[in-house]
């Protein structure tokens, strides 16, 4: 067993909160069952700082943080297994996590330490997506997805803006998703094919852990758009093309919504200017005026994101277009054939 002890905030659902719901979930659904953390016990210590507060004058002293003491059964990292094992840990956390998305169950926080495994009585690999801390739930009032959350190397580029630190970019089911992507080119990069860490100076991706937002949104565009000027990683045939494949999913992705920026600002002007025209030719005409707001590139322009990508529609399709490529189906044939 092992217990995890950490600080949370009063305003967000409490971890075990989080996991009654997944547990609910998984009883009714069998791509999520036995593939979610066993939460054993746990123990909640409320206004663990409420004397200093109260010292320190808060207006509210007894009100802010919890400490939170939550025992599981101990599972392995995802870093510890390479080719067909890390696909399948990495595809089953993936295939889980949709549908507690779908339900309400918001992650938000997807990285390498929160993807575990173990083998079942039966001994079959069984992939769990842990650490639900900072996670949100639908129907929940309080943090809905639109403050910062996530460990930097792996968030989407799209959260790793200005506007996204500062809360103003809402969390969407996609972002997860790439932050999948992220997780297994990590891995591939900076584990041999036997699941061996590499030497430092074959780590290339290291630094991004050490990185600000920007810095290492920069970079990872420049992975995305130049993959080729990095070596290939030492993994086999079939994981290479699994990760060039997503890699281009998440590079066709970005020169969409980039592309949509454009015309969102385009389309943004061209209104002003028909407004100003129209102004000008009926000056006492009561016209309400375009409001521009700051783009995500510091260009002026709409950047609202569009509604249907919230839907259970645009999810799955999101989804598909990694999982219908020939790199995932190959390695999946692969593991239903064993």
């Amino acid at each position: 067993m092992v217990a995890k002890v950490f600080l949370g905030e009063e305003d967000r659902p409490s971890e075990p909160e989080t996991l009654y719901k997944v547990k609910e979930v998984s009883d009714v659904h069998d791509t999520v069952e036995d593939h979610i953390p066993v939460l054993l016990c746990h123990q909640t210590v409320t206004n663990p700082t409420s004397s200093i507060r109260e010292a320190l004058d808060f207006l509210e002293p007894t009100k802010g943080s919890r400490v939170y003491i939550l025992v599981f059964p101990k599972l392995s990292p995802i870093t510890k297994l390479h080719g067909d094992d890390l696909f399948n840990v990495w595809r089953r956390c993936m295939l889980g996590h949709i549908i507690l998305w779908k339900v309400g169950v918001y992650h938000q926080d997807v990285s390498p330490g929160n993807m575990m495994w173990y083998y079942d009585k039966l001994g079959k690999l069984m992939g769990v997506l842990n650490d639900y801390d900072l996670s949100s739930l639908a129907d929940e009032s309080g943090p809905q997805g639109n403050e910062r959350t996530g460990t930097v190397p792996f968030m989407a580029i799209d959260l790793l803006t200005e506007r996204a630190q500062r809360g103003e970019v809402k969390h969407l089911y996609r972002h997860d998703m790439e932050s999948f992507v992220w997780v297994f080119i990590w891995i591939c990069f900076r584990y041999d094919s036997k699941g061996a860490l590499l030497s430092p100076s074959s780590r290339r991706f290291d630094e991004w852990a050490t990185l600000g937002a920007f810095q290492c949104r920069k970079d990872k565009r420049d992975f995305l758009h130049d993959i080729t000027d990095f070596p290939r990683p030492n993994v086999g045939r079939r994981t290479w093309r699994l990760l060039t494949q997503c890699a281009w999913v998440l590079k066709k992705d970005l020169d969409r919504l980039s592309d949509q920026k454009y015309d969102q600002l385009i389309e943004a002007y061209d209104q002003s200017d028909d407004d100003e025209e129209e102004k000008d030719e009926h000056e006492n005409a009561n016209e309400d005026e375009v409001k521009v707001e700051e783009s995500v590139d510091g260009l002026p322009g709409a950047v609202k994101q569009p509604e249907d990508e919230t839907s259970i529609a645009a999810i799955e399709a999101f989804l598909r277009m990694f999982t219908e490529t020939k790199g995932w189906k190959e390695l999946e044939r692969r593991i239903r054939s064993r």
